[in-house]
């Protein structure tokens, strides 16, 4: 046999040994997909749930990161005071989604919890293959990389996020404590589900959204309502790009 056919039979086994790690990387690539693209496709989301949730459930507490496919990261300043959320917007470069998203799309499907009342971290990660959605609890250490990650995108200057609507959680009193009137349209709105069930969500935009928001701000977080004969206590929970209504929450 010519020795230039023996050498390349011989060396043919090592060539294709290479290639594999590729051929698995496009694979990999394949599973996760791509990030979505436009300033209202959700790429991830991030929410920190305490152990016992506050009047509303999960209803009543804005993702603490919100990341869109034009780049825009939506998030909730730590430290950042109760009552009317002050959220704010930061802009992540191409490389930046994709490298969060590829972090998002590896986390472990399910975790040991830490107890039945223990804290967790839930991510929604969106991609062009579709929606999923993780639970884990606050100490896994891979939802401790994301969240780090996606708060380094927020150490710049503050720029702040105006929603163009917010949704009222709104939850009966239980006892009733004295209460101011509630200035717009009856807190009986529509009924939430879940780990809100019991309260009611009504969606304030334009006139009435300013107005609310007067009103809260010298109110203070603790303040109960009275509407439709019964007392309240709200939470205000700004709608994200891609929510439009209660059914979002």
């Amino acid at each position: 046999m010519h020795r230039g056919r023996v050498l390349a039979l011989l060396t043919m086994p090592a060539l294709l040994a290479g290639a594999a790690p590729i051929a698995g990387c496009a694979g990999r690539d394949e599973a996760e997909g791509e990030p979505p693209t436009g300033a209202e496709a959700l790429v991830l989301r991030l929410s920190e749930l305490p152990g016992l949730l506050p009047p509303g459930g999960a209803a009543a507490l804005p993702p603490r990161f919100s990341l869109f496919g034009d780049g825009r990261l939506i998030s909730v300043p730590a430290g950042s005071p109760t009552g009317w959320p002050h959220l704010r917007a930061d802009q992540v470069p191409p490389d930046g989604v994709r490298d969060l998203l590829h972090d998002a799309a590896a986390l472990p499907e399910q975790a040991a919890a830490d107890g039945p009342d223990a804290p967790v971290v839930r991510v929604v990660v969106g991609s062009t293959r579709g929606r999923r959605t993780v639970t884990l609890p606050r100490t896994d250490p891979a939802a401790a990389r994301l969240r780090a990650a996606l708060a380094g995108y927020g150490a710049g200057p503050a720029v702040p996020y105006q929603p163009t609507a917010v949704a009222i959680v709104a939850t009966p009193a239980d006892p009733p404590e004295p209460a101011r009137p509630w200035p717009l349209p009856a807190l009986t709105g529509e009924p939430l589900r879940g780990t809100a069930a019991g309260s009611t969500c009504l969606v304030l935009r334009g006139a009435d959204l300013e107005r609310v928001h007067r009103e809260a701000a010298t109110a203070g977080a603790g303040t109960r309502w009275s509407s439709a004969g019964r007392v309240w206590q709200v939470a205000p929970r700004p709608l994200l790009p891609d929510e439009t209504g209660c059914a979002d929450l």
